[in-house]
């Protein structure tokens, strides 16, 4: 399950994100070689991920003693768990291997190529499965059994390693793993072998006394979002952790056997190279191919989260003919190479709407994001020279005006808005819609992967209606 940084706050609806600028359009390449961002670039983002976290298993493979792997859940330390990470688990040398959407095929490939291999925890906080549930036709036998592959390869390669099987978290973000869940964490429970694997579900307390998922805590169902829910988890395990730490590993004790037969579809204890976004191209040409397109997104996770807000988006952009082609994870020089390798072969929008951000969250120039959004624009205006394209500003994060990150975020955009030509290029921001008098963000969370409220992307919505209908020459729907 996929996690990016945002602000987790929001505000009113401003009319002045309905502007359009007509400005000189920025130069694309100056005498310096090109820019990353400019650069058509395929991405391969998990396996990037992947050699980080082996490059740093590298570099402390004797400090570290204790590990977290997982999907995003376990990522989500990384976010509003880093305080209590800091003060409990830093000192513990402690490698979080959690990739956001993983499944137990893909962790089990990662434990398989390296990511062990330079080091010899004490233990492994293991928390994976919930990511396989999503295909409906996965059966509860078969997550167990794909955990089961993880922690027999962890227990055949370090001997010396205890793990901890943390039973899955209750998910209420799909209907359908409700029932699922207990089912899987029953099963679990038989990895217990009083020695070297221990099972603990905590998942219950992170319930309301009614007995449903505390929204306060996982805003999207599925993720523990606010220090509150890491406090818990922390706390569940810690007893576990302190026990570990001074308890010398017992010898010669085996993988505890599978809790299950071997399942109709044994795909789970299979290890399996992520290729995500291949995938979703091959899937887009597809797409492409069958052209009636006049409304298309291009973009990164933010705009990508559109596809995650049906209805909505049906009901706002279906009448317009409407495609979204954004990937998560995508930055400019992305693409860049998906423009490059057919994504817009077969299609005539009448207008491209193209947000990205995903280059700013690391440290990146503002400036050579703003280099490939030009990039960007060029290319679609040389192989579609009547079609339109909005430019959207990136959503603020940060607390105020004065964060860091709001600052490179208004760098950015005032870029962007020189891009426009008044003609086949124009910019809005709908980041504005966001914020207070003050420049504050008010209470409703900025769009994006963890915040996927109607509201949100409601107001996201409003603030760009008018600007898109009037660039499509398309009627205003009544609301």
């Amino acid at each position: 399950m996929k996690h990016i940084p945002h602000s987790h706050n929001t505000t009113r609806y401003c009319a002045a994100g309905y502007l359009l600028f007509a400005v000189a359009i920025l130069p694309l390449h100056s005498a310096e070689a090109p820019c990353p961002s400019t650069v058509p670039t395929m991405q391969d983002s998990w396996n990037d991920v992947h050699k980080g976290m082996v490059a740093d298993a590298t570099a402390r493979a004797n400090d570290i003693k204790i590990v977290f792997a997982g999907d995003s859940i376990t990522n989500c330390w990384h976010g509003a768990g880093q305080k209590i990470w800091n003060e409990r688990y830093a000192p513990l040398g402690a490698i979080n291997l959690g990739i956001s959407s993983d499944t137990t095929r893909n962790l089990l490939w990662r434990l398989q190529n390296g990511v062990l291999e330079p080091i010899h925890p004490k233990m492994v906080m293991l928390l994976i499965g919930v990511n396989n549930l999503l295909n409906s036709k996965t059966t509860p036998e078969a997550v167990a059994y794909g955990v089961w592959a993880n922690v027999a390869y962890i227990r055949k390669a370090s001997p010396n390693t205890r793990v901890l099987v943390q039973g899955l978290f209750p998910c209420e973000a799909f209907p359908a793993l409700t029932a699922k869940v207990p089912k899987v964490n029953a099963l679990l429970a038989r990895l217990d072998d009083g020695k070297m694997v221990k099972f603990l579900d905590f998942g219950s307390k992170f319930l309301t006394p009614e007995g449903t998922l505390d929204r306060t805590i996982f805003r999207d169902g599925a993720h523990p979002i606010k220090p509150e829910g890491f406090q818990i988890w922390a706390d569940s395990i810690q007893p576990t952790i302190d026990e570990w730490l001074k308890a010398p590993p017992i010898a010669n004790v085996p993988p505890p056997p599978s809790p299950v037969g071997v399942p109709a579809d044994p795909s789970g204890a299979i290890p399996e190279f992520r290729s995500d976004y291949l995938d979703r191209h091959k899937r887009i040409l597809a797409q492409a191919a069958k052209g009636n397109c006049d409304l298309l997104f291009l973009g990164d996770t933010n705009m990508g989260c559109w596809d995650r807000v049906q209805p909505l988006a049906k009901n706002e952009y279906g009448p317009l003919h409407w495609l979204n082609f954004a990937i998560w994870g995508g930055r400019t020089e992305h693409i860049l190479w998906q423009l490059e390798n057919g994504a817009l072969n077969g299609i005539r929008p009448k207008l491209v709407v193209v947000q990205v951000q995903d280059n700013l969250y690391d440290k990146t120039p503002a400036e050579s994001v703003a280099a490939g959004m030009d990039a960007i624009v060029r290319l679609i205006h040389q192989k579609l020279r009547e079609t339109r394209v909005l430019v959207l500003g990136a959503f603020p994060y940060g607390a105020n005006p004065r964060d860091p990150s709001r600052v490179k975020i208004a760098s950015y955009n005032s870029l962007l808005a020189k891009l426009a030509d008044g003609k086949s290029v124009y910019f809005l921001d709908p980041g504005k819609a966001f914020l207070e008098a003050d420049g504050r963000i008010g209470a409703l969370p900025i769009p994006g992967p963890t915040h996927l409220e109607s509201k949100t992307f409601e107001r996201w919505a409003d603030a760009q209606r008018a600007t898109i209908h009037e660039l499509m020459g398309a009627p205003m729907p009544p609301h």
